[in-house]
C-alpha cells in the first residue's frame, strides 16, 4: 500500500469526521427532522434440510466413509480404513431472528447546505443450534473486528452509520462528502453497472425483498462524489471513495456460503488494500426518450479472490493445511466439497502440494499424476494425521470497469401495452480481471470479463379498480463467471471420489422476472419475483404487505428454492434456504 493510498484513506476519514460534527452542531441551528423505525425479523425454515456449508450442516456428518490409500501400500488389505465424521447434526426452526433499529437524522442548514446521518442497529440473539459460539458480525477487516467503516459490534449485534454526510448544491453543481452508499445501475437482481461498492452478506445474505435492490446490503464508505449539470440534457459525475471490502457471512452462522472446513485469512489481504480508494465517473445524457450514460472506475475488486496460504499450524506450518476436527475427514468429503465450492479438487489437491515446497514434500506429498491417486493419497494423509483443514487467503486486486447504458421510452399511443415500456440495457467490460482459479492457485486467473443485462419495465393498469400494475423482465449475461463471481471453470464437478470433474461453462446467463401490484385502498400490496439460472436453478419470492396505518407496517415473503444439482447453477449454493420472512415494524 503506497503512501498516497494512506494519504487518500486518511483524508476521507477527515471528511466523515468534519460531516459529523457539522451534522450534530449545525442541527442546533438548521430545520431539522428525525424519523425512523424499528423491526423484527423472523424467517422461518421451510424444510429441514440444514446449511451444508456449516459443522452440524455437514452431509458427512455421522456417515461412515471408506478411506483407500491402498495404491500408495503395497500389502494385500492395507490402506482401507473408515471413517465416521463425529460432529452431530443441527435442528433448527429459524435462519433469522433478528431486531432492527434505524433513525434517520435530517438537518437543512440553508439553501445551500444539507445534512443527513442514518444509525442501524441490529441484534441477533443466538437461538440457533450450531457448532461452538461462532461470531454474528466480528470480521477481520477494520480495527476492532469491524466488517465495515463506521462500526461496532460484538457476537450478536453490530450498530453502524450506514450513512453521515453534507450535501452541497450550487446551481447546477451537487457535491456530497461523507460516509455514503453509490448505487449505479437499476437492476433487479443482477449488478452491472452498480460497480462502486461491495455487499454486507452477514445479515440476510442476499434474500431480502428483491424490490429493495440491495439497499440494505449495500457498503457505505467515506467518499466524494459530485456531479455538475452541463445544460438540462448531459450531466457529469465523480467520485472517489474509501475502499471497504463485501463482508462475508461468518462460518457456522446461518446464511454462511463457504466450506466451514476452510480457514479464511482476511487480515492479510485486507492490509494491503486497507486506506486505498476506488475512483469512477460517470457521464449521462438526455435525448428525449433515449437516455445514455457511460462509466469508468478503478477500483479493488470488493468480493476479493482466493488462494490456498500458510496455515502457520504448529505441525503443519509452511502447508496450507492444519490437523482439527472440524476439517476433511476423506477423499470423499474433499471431492464432494470441492464440487460444491466450484473448485477442482484434483488439481486444488496438486497445487497446494506444489506450491508449498518443500514443506508439503518433506510430509511425503506429491504431485499426483490422475484424480484416482491423489484421493488416495489424500486418504493416506487423512489415515495419517486426521482431519484436516483448509487456509486460503482473501486479496483485492485492482481492476477497471468500463461500461455503458441506454434506456428507451417507448411510445405506442395510450391504449397500447407497450406505451410507456422502457427497455433498459447495461453492459460493462471489465479488462484481465483476476478471478480465483478452480485450483486456488496463487497465480490466479486474469480474463477479460463481459457483463450485460436486458431489461423491460413496465407500469400498466389492468383494471380501474385497480392502481397500476409494475412488471420486469431481465436478462443477464456474463461471459467468465456466475452470479457470485465464482470461475466458471469450476462449475459442473459432481463430487464423486474418483471421477467428475468441474466440466466447466461457456458463460453464465440467467433471466429474473418480478411484478408488483399495489391494491385499491393503498393498504395491501403484492409482489412476486422469479429468478431463473438458465442451467437448472430457480428462485421464487412471492410477498404480501399490509400497511393499515402510517406507523405499522406488516410484510411476509417466502425464498422457495429449486435447484436440479451438478454444482453448475447459482441456486444450488443456497439450495438449503427455504424460508418464510416476517417484518413488523413501528415507524417513528
Amino acid at each position: 500500500m503506497s503512501r498516497t493510498d494512506i494519504g487518500i484513506g486518511r483524508g476521507l476519514l477527515a471528511g466523515v469526521a468534519f460531516a459529523a460534527m457539522t451534522v450534530v452542531t449545525g442541527a442546533q441551528a438548521a430545520d431539522y427532522n428525525i424519523q425512523g423505525f424499528i423491526r423484527q425479523e423472523p424467517a422461518i425454515k421451510l424444510t429441514d434440510e440444514e446449511n451444508p456449508y456449516n459443522q452440524q450442516g455437514n452431509i458427512y456428518n455421522g456417515v461412515t466413509v471408506t478411506q483407500d490409500s491402498s495404491l500408495l501400500i503395497p500389502a494385500p488389505g492395507a490402506g482401507v480404513t473408515t471413517t465416521t465424521r463425529p460432529i452431530g447434526g443441527a435442528d433448527n426452526t429459524f435462519n433469522l431472528m433478528a431486531t432492527r433499529l434505524e433513525v434517520d437524522f435530517q438537518a437543512n442548514f440553508n439553501s445551500n447546505w444539507n445534512g443527513f446521518a442514518r444509525f442501524r442497529g441490529y441484534f441477533q440473539p443466538d437461538i440457533f443450534d450450531s457448532h461452538g459460539d461462532p461470531e454474528f458480525f466480528e470480521t477481520d477487516l477494520w480495527s476492532g473486528g469491524r466488517g465495515t467503516f463506521l462500526e461496532a459490534n460484538g457476537r450478536n449485534y453490530m450498530v453502524d452509520l450506514p450513512a453521515l454526510y453534507l450535501d452541497y448544491s450550487d446551481g447546477p453543481l451537487w457535491l456530497r462528502l461523507g460516509n455514503q452508499q453509490i448505487a449505479w445501475g437499476e437492476s433487479l437482481f443482477f449488478r452491472v453497472l452498480d460497480v462502486p461498492n461491495g455487499l454486507d452478506l452477514r445479515r440476510h445474505l442476499l434474500l431480502d425483498l428483491v424490490a429493495e435492490e440491495f439497499a440494505d446490503e449495500r457498503v457505505a464508505a467515506p467518499g466524494l462524489r459530485g456531479s455538475y449539470r452541463v445544460n438540462n440534457d448531459i450531466e457529469i459525475e465523480g467520485f472517489t471513495q474509501l475502499f471497504s471490502p463485501s463482508v462475508l457471512a461468518n462460518p457456522d452462522t446461518p446464511y454462511n456460503v463457504i466450506p466451514s472446513q476452510f480457514t479464511i485469512h482476511q487480515q492479510e489481504g485486507f492490509d494491503d488494500a486497507e486506506w486505498s480508494a476506488n475512483v469512477g465517473g460517470r457521464v449521462q445524457a438526455q435525448f428525449g426518450d433515449l437516455a445514455l450514460q457511460a462509466i469508468a472506475v478503478n477500483r479493488r475488486n470488493p468480493d476479493g479472490v482466493f488462494h490456498w496460504t500458510d496455515s502457520g499450524d504448529p505441525v503443519l506450518g509452511g502447508t496450507p493445511f492444519s490437523m482439527s476436527s472440524t476439517g476433511v475427514y476423506s477423499a470423499q468429503e474433499w471431492f464432494t466439497y470441492a464440487g460444491m465450492a466450484r473448485l477442482n479438487g484434483f488439481t486444488v489437491f496438486n497445487t497446494a502440494i506444489r506450491e508449498f515446497q518443500p514443506a508439503t514434500g518433506g510430509l511425503g506429498a506429491f504431485e499426483a499424476p490422475n484424480q484416482t491417486l491423489a484421493a488416495a493419497e489424500l486418504d493416506y494423509f487423512f489415515q495419517a494425521l486426521g482431519p484436516l483443514r483448509g487456509h486460503i487467503a482473501r486479496v483485492y486486486p485492482r481492476e477497471n470497469i468500463f461500461g455503458v447504458g441506454a434506456n428507451y421510452v417507448v411510445g405506442a399511443g395510450p391504449d397500447s401495452f407497450f406505451d410507456q415500456l422502457v427497455i433498459r440495457s447495461e453492459f460493462t467490460w471489465t479488462p484481465d480481471k483476476v478471478f480465483t482459479s478452480p485450483d486456488l492457485s496463487q497465480s490466479h486467473i486474469e480474463e477479460d470479463e463481459y457483463v450485460a443485462s436486458l431489461v423491460f419495465e413496465k407500469y400498466h393498469r389492468f383494471s380501474q379498480e385497480f392502481p397500476a400494475t409494475f412488471m420486469v423482465l431481465q436478462y443477464l449475461f456474463k461471459s467468465e463467471s456466475d452470479m457470485f463471481g465464482r470461475h466458471l471453470d469450476g462449475m459442473g464437478a459432481t463430487g464423486a471420489r474418483t471421477s467428475g470433474l468441474p466440466s466447466g461453462e461457456d458463460s453464465f446467463n440467467a433471466v429474473a422476472f418480478a411484478v408488483q401490484q399495489p391494491f385499491p385502498n393503498l393498504i395491501w400490496r403484492a409482489d412476486f419475483s422469479v429468478l431463473y439460472d438458465l442451467n437448472g436453478g430457480a428462485l421464487i419470492q412471492p410477498g404480501l404487505k399490509w400497511k393499515p396505518n402510517e406507523a405499522w407496517t406488516a410484510e411476509a415473503f417466502a425464498n422457495i428454492t429449486m435447484s436440479d444439482g451438478g454444482n453448475d447453477d447459482i441456486i444450488d449454493t443456497i439450495d438449503w434456504a427455504d424460508e418464510l420472512t416476517f417484518r413488523i415494524t413501528y415507524q417513528f
